[in-house]
């Protein structure tokens, strides 16, 4: 049954695109070789995949820490080569201090349509199921962050969590944190983000995140 779930959320995360390896993000060339240094100070947990509930009727059934690994490059040097564009030349050198930057995937509504597909109709019935659910709409939603609130969200798997009013057709979604400093100013901001069809999605949301923390930098010089 657990493989079987990643199997499906996987096809749903990535929008059945048959992805096998990670996303290719397209940057330039550049931006692999950037020599810019940035402190990755992140709990160790925020860069590995983890799956927080298989059970059906947990709170965190269908929620996800997505992996680092998932895109290439990974996110971190995405975010190194945005703050480099938009801040190098006016800041000269800078210093890239990242506390934390990680991505939860919230599917449980559709995972649990998925499952009622399963057993009426096997996976493809399921499969039908996480295709409906990417229909879903739900409005990009972002916001600057407390860090003392953050740190006291227990349990984790609670800060992938979403109100009624944030998504009232409870559709799958990306909640992205991004805590950072740069040249020693740090804010922290979160983005909420809908998962799409294709995995062009997953890689808009983290860029849409990045921006929106960039934004949020330059308006509070």
């Amino acid at each position: 049954m657990k493989k079987f779930l990643f199997i499906v959320s996987l096809s749903l995360l990535l929008g059945g695109c048959g992805t096998s390896g990670p996303i290719r993000v397209d940057i330039p060339e550049a931006a692999r070789t950037l020599s810019v240094p940035i402190e990755d100070l992140r709990p160790e947990s925020e860069k590995e995949g983890k799956i927080f509930s298989t059970f059906i009727m947990s709170s965190s059934y269908g929620i996800y820490r997505n992996s680092d690994d998932l895109i290439d490059p990974k996110m971190i040097d995405i975010f190194r080569w945005m703050v480099f564009e938009r801040l190098g030349n006016a800041s000269g050198d800078l210093k890239i201090a990242v506390h934390h930057m990680v991505v939860y995937a919230n599917q449980k509504s559709a995972l649990r349509g998925q499952a009622i597909g399963q057993a009426l109709a096997g996976v493809v019935g399921a499969l039908a199921a996480a295709d409906m659910a990417n229909n879903r709409n739900v409005n990009i939603a972002q916001s600057l962050v407390d860090s003392e609130q953050f740190e006291k969200i227990k349990p984790e798997v609670r800060r992938a969590f979403y109100s009624e009013s944030e998504n009232p057709e409870k559709a799958s979604v990306f909640v992205i944190y991004i805590d950072a400093s740069v040249n020693g100013k740090r804010l922290f901001v979160k983005t909420m983000a809908p998962v799409t069809k294709t995995s062009d999605g997953y890689v808009l949301a983290i860029k849409s995140a990045i921006q929106y923390y960039l934004d949020q930098y330059v308006a509070s010089q």
